[in-house]
């Protein structure tokens, strides 16, 4: 695929003046070791709670050691033709559930609607703590027939054989991503199983004909200051977050990333699926700045996944047409 080799070779030759850029960005001055801002969790508007916990240190349950303390941020940086530079190493917050602190996409206050707050304790537990499931998004029929119906134990997860989270279960992991960024596109380079997602950012489609994929093909543009990135084109494999929230095929992720300072980045992901929900729905989180020496590392779930071969953990199968569609 031309557009896979464009984009390795892009970010390749960005690298070393992108690498050079993250250091400067990330250094306080005085040529000392950067130091780690405020942990950052999510933050939801007023009136409305949090949309995810906030990971300590370095953001890989608790960091690789003591978090240096917090200096004033600087000014956004900026790429050569003025937009923001969004380039570093973020500390994301884990959102595990995305239900938690979901609010109204269009007024960014908590949601009503019906069935709200009505449990399941029949149906399997949540993946993440196995409380019940609650009726805790705006489902549709649809919806809510694949939310109960998720059960990793029984079942399986695509993730426990170390296929791809999916574009929204990556952003949510907790492990961090680095972000590398030009005037004409920006890459999502994740620890998380050494994944990347490609994001151009001057106009350039994806060509047509291009197949259905784990992490879909996200499109930028610029909105003022904020990147407003459109994903859809998914394969309706893969679940939204670590609690097993569902999506269709049909589903259209609009995140946007607007760097406030050189230190944080505000970040929305709105869920538009018609199919799966009957209104859209938004998670609103604040990303922190990690120090220069935290940096992302090599990650491979195939090679200690011991448990996808001594049949501790259920084998995933991937889903048939009918399955997805019904």
């Amino acid at each position: 695929m031309r557009i896979r080799m464009n984009s390795i070779i892009a970010v390749l030759a960005v690298f070393a003046v992108v690498t050079a850029t993250l250091l400067a960005v990330q250094a306080p001055a005085g040529g000392g070791a950067a130091a780690t801002p405020a942990a950052g969790g999510a933050q939801a508007p007023a009136g409305a709670p949090a949309a995810g916990a906030a990971r300590g240190g370095g953001g890989r349950g608790g960091g690789r050691g003591a978090a240096a303390p917090a200096v004033p941020a600087g000014p956004v940086p900026r790429l050569p033709n003025g937009k923001p530079d969004l380039s570093g190493h973020w500390n994301n917050p884990y959102t595990a559930d995305m239900g938690r602190g979901a609010v109204d996409a269009k007024t960014l206050m908590p949601m009503t609607y019906a069935r709200q707050g009505e449990t399941f304790p029949n149906s399997p537990p949540m993946a993440n703590g196995n409380a019940p499931k609650k009726f805790d998004l705006p489902y549709t029929d649809w919806g809510l027939k694949h939310w109960l119906e998720y059960d990793p134990v029984k079942n399986g997860d695509y993730t426990g054989v170390c296929l791809p989270f999916g574009f929204s279960r990556s952003i949510n992991a907790p492990r961090g991503l680095q972000i590398m960024q030009n005037n004409d596109a920006l890459a999502f380079l994740f620890e998380q199983n050494t994944w990347h997602i490609w994001v151009p950012t001057n106009g350039v489609k994806w060509p047509a004909g291009y197949p259905e994929t784990w992490n879909g093909q996200s499109t930028g543009h610029w909105d003022g200051d904020t990147l407003v990135i459109e994903t859809d084109k998914f394969n309706g494999y893969t679940r939204l977050d670590t609690s097993g929230h569902p999506h269709s095929k049909d589903l259209k992720i609009i995140t946007t990333l607007l760097r406030t300072d050189s230190n944080t980045i505000q970040h929305t992901v709105t869920i538009h699926d018609p199919k799966a929900y009957t209104q859209d729905w938004t998670n609103v989180r604040r990303w922190t700045l990690q120090p220069a020496t935290n940096m992302i590392l090599e990650y491979a779930c195939e090679e200690n996944n011991f448990g996808a071969f001594d049949g501790s953990i259920t084998p995933w199968k991937k889903p048939t047409d009918e399955e997805l569609n019904n």
